[in-house]
């Protein structure tokens, strides 16, 4: 029986690994939103686990705003995922995993391990992504999102500086489209 659920865990993950290879789709959102999706790979090519992440922020008033992060194959003790600026070690833009109660990072106590498949989604809004920039401006998140500045990163007690790790990619024209025109941020 062992045998049979290792063939069935192998499937699994080649079935999931050949739709993380291929490129993303965009996932469904209300018009006008600003899109953003992200391929995860691991740091560590010894390691069978791959990922994506889609962020859907509907232009205001229009519904609420997510974060859908999944991920396959197997990943020990995960402290953490967030979204931060291009560079280890660059602040954080948003938390994912575990959602903090203010802007101090904390690693998940204990750490969270999977085989399989994991996901899952995180609301926020613009005062959550203002909370985590110096300026408390969440446009600076949209305009570094429009600029390719930001990745996903999924981080774990053997790799602090992120064991997964995708440069996030926004859907043109990455702005909330508001009565046939947008909004550019920063500008």
């Amino acid at each position: 029986m062992s045998n049979l659920g290792d063939i069935f865990y192998l499937a699994v993950l080649v079935l999931a690994a050949s739709a993380v290879n291929g490129r993303l789709a965009w996932p469904d959102a209300p018009y006008g939103s600003i899109v953003a999706v992200a391929k995860l790979t691991s740091r560590d090519k010894s390691s069978v686990v791959r990922g994506s992440m889609a962020l859907v922020w509907p232009r205001p008033n229009m519904g609420n705003a997510s974060v859908s992060l999944n991920l396959t194959g197997a990943l020990d003790q995960i402290t953490m995922a967030h979204i931060r600026l291009n560079a280890t070690d660059t602040p954080i833009r948003l938390d994912l995993l575990p959602r903090y109660p203010d802007t101090a990072p904390v690693p998940l106590n204990p750490p969270l391990s999977f085989r399989g498949i994991m996901g899952f989604t995180v609301p926020f809004d613009y005062l959550r992504v203002g909370a985590w920039d110096p300026d408390n401006d969440h446009m600076s998140f949209i305009q570094a999102l429009q600029e390719g500045l930001l990745y996903v990163s999924v981080q774990t007690a053997a790799m602090p500086g992120g064991a997964l790790q995708g440069k996030l990619e926004c859907q043109s024209p990455c702005m909330f489209s508001i009565g046939g025109g947008v909004v550019y941020a920063g500008r």
